[in-house]
């Protein structure tokens, strides 16, 4: 952890969490919004979708430790992503363009035998 405040505050945040769940859960909704605003603006909508995709795939987790453990999880996946980037960009692009392609099927509407 970083400076005494930091530690400070992950200390406040921890009691807040046993004694207040749900004011628990705003001051960490408003920490994350703050910290959002505070990029870029270039990047914050961005981030603010990278944000809201992390929240979707949280939110069936109620329990601290399953949602610590599948945050972990996301922490290695884009991990993953990045190391590969790394070692083999032009195979990196291939491989998600390949992915972009493949996810596109057209289906074809003609006699469906349904009448509208």
């Amino acid at each position: 952890m970083g400076t005494t405040k930091e530690k400070s505050q992950v200390l406040e945040m921890v009691g807040l969490y046993q004694k207040d769940p749900e004011a628990f859960e705003k001051m960490r909704a408003d920490i994350i919004h703050q910290m959002l605003e505070d990029f870029p603006e270039e990047y914050r909508k961005r981030a603010y979708g990278m944000q809201f995709q992390i929240e979707m795939r949280l939110r069936r987790y109620k329990d601290p430790v399953a949602r610590m453990n599948m945050m972990i999880a996301m922490f290695w996946e884009q991990f993953d992503e990045f190391n590969s980037v790394l070692n083999d960009p032009e195979r990196f692009i291939a491989d998600r363009e390949a992915r972009h392609r493949e996810s596109a099927k057209i289906l074809s509407m003609k006699n469906t035998g349904i009448k509208h």
